[in-house]
């Protein structure tokens, strides 16, 4: 007994000492992993709060068993807390990483021998005595379970505390520089930036992103799905939340950065050749916008690999804003500035969804700004205000006829065939429009002025015209 009791006490000692060897080492999921592989001789593997493995050692590790559905993997977990000890779930255990009530990750001991079952079920503490190998077994899984809880609860608050300084330094860089001491400010910023791992110096942009209704999916932090947006583009950025809508300063995707790590179009700016994948035929442009509201976001452009992104880590399509270029950390707060009112302009729009960058505004560039927008609605009234209260009592849609109308150069043809309506009753509509307005729809001034009127009551501030009653094109 003496001796089977030192023995245990002594591979218990090295156990510890191998563990605690793990912690310190680069990868202390895979030590973990790996030590109580080899203290067991059972297949191991580290996963974290969602199923993804973090680690696995042994050639039958727990991971290679088919992934649960979140339904079983809460039941699981749910069932892991009630008891004391690792859970057996059929061939495998089950042991709970817990900080204060908060799941950080689980170890599971693939057992399919049942091995670590009591040799008398109907008296399980017989082989539960000082140097049993059960006993020793379980309290190996404990340790090590009480290892990994450690490093993720210290990883947990290294990540908090990363997330509040990058949170910090993106509030400040979104700031205007003084100019008296724009020089030492700038240096200081590249200084903290430098200190997070990221090079403001270069090239950036400032991407604004919300998502779809305006909730963020539910199970992971905005924080973590913006980083593994970043990470699928190749992207360095730095990011906060502001209300719903996630801000990120970014530098260039790796696919749009030349080898001596200058950034290239679309990033810049610059214009771009745009191949019509219906005609084969290309066409210049910024290679950034949506076409038109109707058209896909984003759809055909190289923009359309960012958006992509998103829509992929949040598992719906969000409403993008891309801010202007710039070269130079002082000028981001205008990257800002511009990403906002190109949301701004998305969410406006019939579907929200989709991306748009500042250069691809157009007209919306003068008026999206938050200035812009409350002028706009005095504009709007001035020029088609009685249009606007007549559709709003009887449902006549002309402000819609209008805008297509506008749109269309004056066209009838094209106006009808738009409007799925036959030219004499596009005719009547036009004159209606006339005799409540008052304008000449000939002239060439009075036409530009409602044609903007019709755009800004889109975005004025409040709104004037819901997107739904007019689809004007970006």
């Amino acid at each position: 007994m003496r001796v089977e009791v030192e023995g245990a006490l002594a591979r218990e000692y090295r156990f510890q000492a191998a563990l605690s060897q793990a912690l310190v080492g680069e990868s202390p999921e895979h030590g973990i992993a790996e030590v109580l592989h080899d203290h067991l001789g059972l297949g191991v593997a580290v996963e974290d709060p969602f199923g993804r493995v973090l680690a696995q050692a042994g050639p039958d590790g727990a991971a290679t068993q088919p992934r649960l559905t979140r339904a079983q993997r809460d039941h699981l977990i749910d069932a892991a807390r009630r008891v004391a000890g690792p859970l057996r779930v059929r061939d495998r255990l089950a042991s709970l990483a817990v900080s204060r009530g908060t799941l950080l990750g689980l170890i599971l001991v693939q057992d399919p021998e049942h091995t670590l079952e009591p040799a008398d079920k109907k008296d399980p503490d017989t082989d539960a005595r000082p140097g049993s190998p059960r006993a020793g077994a379980l309290h190996a899984i404990g340790l090590a379970t009480g290892a990994l809880s450690l490093h993720l609860l210290h990883r947990h608050h290294l990540a908090r505390t990363e997330l509040r300084l990058r949170h910090d330094l993106v509030e400040t860089v979104l700031l205007e520089c003084d100019p008296d001491d724009l020089d030492a400010e700038i240096e200081r910023r590249i200084g903290r930036a430098s200190a997070l791992s990221h090079d403001l110096t270069g090239p950036h942009r400032v991407l604004a992103v919300h998502p779809r209704h305006g909730r963020w999916p539910g199970d992971q932090a905005v924080g973590d799905l913006m980083e593994h947006a970043a990470r699928t583009l190749d992207m360095s950025f730095l990011g906060t939340l502001r209300g719903q809508t996630a801000i990120l300063v970014c530098g260039p995707p790796a696919a749009w950065l030349a080898g001596s790590g200058t950034a290239l179009a679309p990033w810049t700016g610059e214009p771009t050749t745009t191949t019509h994948a219906a005609t084969g035929t290309a066409t210049p442009g910024t290679g950034t916008g949506t076409g038109s509201a109707t058209d896909a976001p984003g759809s055909g452009t190289p923009w359309q690999l960012v958006h992509d992104a998103f829509t992929h880590v949040l598992h719906d399509a969000p409403a993008v804003g891309v801010g202007g270029y710039v070269d130079r950390p002082e000028h981001l707060p205008r990257s800002y500035r511009e990403a906002m009112q190109a949301l701004t302009v998305r969410t406006r729009q019939p579907d929200p969804t989709g991306l748009i960058a500042f250069e691809d505004l157009g007209l919306y560039r003068l008026l999206a700004t938050p200035d812009g927008r409350r002028q706009a609605g005095a504009f709007v009234q001035d020029w088609i205000g009685h249009l606007l209260a007549y559709d709003n009592d009887r449902r006549a849609g002309l402000v819609h006829t209008l805008g297509i109308y506008l749109d269309h150069g004056g066209n009838y043809d094209a106006t009808a065939a738009a409007l799925h309506i036959h030219r004499s009753t596009l005719r009547y509509r036009l004159q209606r429009i006339r005799e409540l307005t008052g304008h000449d729809l000939t002239d060439t001034d009075t036409r530009l002025n409602l044609h903007v009127a019709v755009r800004a009551a889109v975005i004025a501030e409040p709104p004037l015209l819901p997107a739904a009653e007019y689809v004007p094109p970006l």
